[in-house]
């Protein structure tokens, strides 16, 4: 079973990896084993999802698709495709 994760909670959470589908957006971080769930303050647990890169640090962000709120996580493990 998927374990939530309340968007108040994920604060300093580093992303290996992430997921959208069906039934929410879905993190693999650091430190767990399982993918958790990323639930927003108003309950929903769809995200709009952009992925930033900047030189030497990559980074998720995520803003809600019913409230509005918005989080963002760094992201461990990134690699970039070849210009």
């Amino acid at each position: 079973m998927v374990r939530d994760i309340q968007i108040e909670a994920a604060d300093g959470i580093v992303v290996r990896g992430w997921r959208s589908g069906e039934d929410g957006l879905f993190l693999r971080i650091r430190g767990q084993g399982d993918e958790v769930r990323l639930v927003c303050r108003c309950g929903r647990s769809h995200w709009i999802v952009r992925e930033q890169v900047a030189p030497g640090r990559a980074s998720l962000i995520v803003t809600c698709h019913t409230c509005g709120t918005r989080g963002s996580f760094v992201m461990e493990g990134v690699t970039l495709a070849a210009p």
